[in-house]
């Protein structure tokens, strides 16, 4: 059986002089409008997703709530291997783990 995988890229972020670390910066209010006017989109084209990986940057983390909170998926998951020092290896040896297991189900 296959799977389909979609990356959906976090929406618009703040800017990285008000934040510590690149990883603390959230979402702008325009971010977080035009992500869930994407997350309206998809759901229109049927879209559901059996789990929303995430990583661990702030705004991803938004992204990722407005996805659940638009009736994308009710799972979503921190997945450290998707940082932006993450090991696509580690990844995609999950991805594949995981698919056998969808395909048990």
């Amino acid at each position: 059986m296959s799977i389909n995988v979609y990356f959906i890229r976090h929406g618009i972020a703040a800017d990285a002089e008000n934040y510590p670390t690149d990883a603390e910066r959230p979402l702008t209010e325009t971010g977080d409008r035009k992500t869930n006017k994407v997350a309206q989109q998809l759901k229109q084209l049927g879209l559901h997703f059996n789990l929303i990986l995430t990583s661990p940057l702030v705004r991803a983390h938004q992204t990722a709530k407005i996805l659940q909170e638009n009736k994308l998926s009710s799972k979503v998951e921190e997945f450290l291997p998707l940082a932006p020092d993450g090991e696509i290896n580690i990844w995609l040896k999950w991805l594949k783990t995981w698919q056998l297991q969808e395909n048990r189900e």
